[in-house]
Order: C-alpha cells, then sequence, then structure tokens
C-alpha cells in the first residue's frame, strides 16, 4: 500500500515537472555585446523607444544599434560595410600569422588558423565587427551632430499615440508634425525602432 502510494507521489511530481512553464529562451549577444533585457526593456513598442532614447542618453550607442535599432537594418548596413573592411583585415590578420609562425611560445588558443576556410570565417568575422563598430560611431556623431533628433523623440515618446494592441509594426505621430513619424516593427517578442522618418523610404545613416 505504501508503495501504491509512494508511485502516486511520484507520478504526481514528474506531471508537475512537466506543467512548469519553460524559462525563457536566452538571447545571445550581437556584435560582443549582452542583452540586458531589465535594463533595456521592449516588450511594447513605448517600451522600446524608451530604451532607445535611455541608451542614447547614456551613451550606450553599442547597445543600441545591436539590440534596440530594426535588425533588418543593422545586419544589411553591416554586411555591405564588412566587404569593405575585409581586404584590409584580411592583410592585418595575415601579417599578425606570419609574426606568429615565426615566433616561439604563442599559446595555440591565441593563434591564427591556418586552414584557408577557419582563416577565412575569421576575416569575414573580424570584417563584420568592424563594420558594427564604424556603425555605432557613425550614430553617436549623427546624435551628437544633431542634438534636436533626439529632443523630437522623446517628444514622439511623450505626447505620440501607441496603440494599445499592436499588431507587427506601429507608426507613431504627432497631431501638428505632418512630415516624419516614428515608426516600430516588431520581431519575435521585442520591438524595435526602425530607421525611418517616412512611409516613402528609410533614411541611412
Amino acid at each position: 500500500m505504501r508503495a501504491a502510494f509512494a508511485a502516486v507521489l511520484v507520478l504526481g511530481s514528474v506531471a508537475l515537472a512537466q506543467e512548469r512553464p519553460k524559462p525563457p529562451e536566452e538571447v545571445p549577444t550581437r556584435f560582443g555585446v549582452p542583452y540586458r533585457a531589465k535594463a533595456y526593456p521592449q516588450a511594447t513598442p513605448k517600451q522600446a523607444l524608451e530604451s532607445a532614447l535611455a541608451a542614447a542618453d547614456k551613451g550606450e550607442h553599442d547597445y543600441l544599434v545591436a539590440h534596440l535599432l530594426d535588425p533588418g537594418f543593422v545586419d544589411g548596413r553591416v554586411g555591405d560595410r564588412a566587404k569593405q573592411f575585409e581586404p584590409a583585415v584580411e592583410a592585418d590578420l595575415a601579417r599578425k600569422r606570419d609574426a606568429q609562425r615565426r615566433a616561439a611560445g604563442v599559446p595555440a588558443a591565441e593563434r591564427l588558423p591556418d586552414e584557408p576556410e577557419k582563416f577565412r570565417a575569421k576575416v569575414a568575422d573580424d570584417a563584420k565587427l568592424a563594420a558594427y563598430r564604424q556603425l555605432v560611431r557613425d550614430v553617436r556623431e549623427k546624435l551628437a551632430d544633431d542634438p534636436e533628433a533626439l529632443k523630437d523623440l522623446r517628444r514622439f515618446h511623450r505626447q505620440g499615440t501607441f496603440p494599445d494592441a499592436p499588431g507587427e509594426a506601429v507608426k507613431v505621430g504627432l497631431p501638428d508634425v505632418r512630415d516624419r513619424a516614428v515608426y516600430l516593427k516588431k520581431a519575435g517578442d521585442r520591438w524595435y525602432v526602425e530607421n525611418r522618418q517616412t512611409e516613402e523610404k528609410a533614411e541611412k545613416k
């Protein structure tokens, strides 16, 4: 009888374990920048815009670009620029690899790969990182050169109308501003700020 009762307890424990909700998946780093949901929430369009403003105010433009701007725009811009960086990156890595070959005592983990495919992959990764860093500098400089841009975004955040039940994209406008708006889009369970102010075309940074 006790064995049967114990079996029920075990089965009950298994059932409870199966019913527990799975923890949310960990968001991978982008360009070496960890995701920080508590510091910069983006579960709603308004949260995403507020987080983008907060990141800019704190000078965390690396996080702004990596996690708060439209990833489609960021990845496209980084991919295009990486091609321009690749020749210089490849030449620099080749020099470092040759120096490592001549040097003694370089740990295996720090050596650049000799295999052509692995070396090419290293070049591509470093070129993308260089392109990302350039994009971060561009965003930082643009915001520094145009302080009115952040001022306008704060006004849209304070006075703009955000839908209660947004779909996959949101346009936030102001009654007295006819020529521009703030656009946000959803990807997965997060919202991102798009790199445009008008319906016709996206602005390039």
